[in-house]
């Protein structure tokens, strides 16, 4: 079915687990899934498919969302990204 038709149900679900793919998944994930849901009917690339459905499923909102406690994060740059570790993550359950 197609994605512009039941998001509105996926954002509802509570946690999800999402398979890309064609060929290469199996049957047996086809047969467990609860929704198998197509981005387009024309060829495309499974990070496409990715996007694409991230981008409905959170309105376009995920460029601008914040993580509450960011291992990482990316800073722009003219000339590709800067990628900084956080001096204040701290990993639960570890006390150093």
């Amino acid at each position: 079915m197609p994605v512009e038709n039941i998001i509105g149900n996926l954002r509802g679900a509570g946690r999800l687990l999402v398979i890309i793919g064609g060929r290469k998944v199996p049957r047996e994930a086809y047969e467990a899934s609860d929704y198998n849901v197509a981005v387009t009917n024309q060829p495309h690339s499974e990070i496409a498919a990715l996007a694409i459905f991230l981008d409905r499923f959170f309105k376009g909102r995920e460029l601008y969302m914040q993580h509450e406690k960011p291992r990482v994060f990316v800073v722009p740059s003219p000339r590709g990204k800067v990628i900084c570790r956080n001096p204040f993550y701290k990993e639960e359950g570890k006390d150093g």
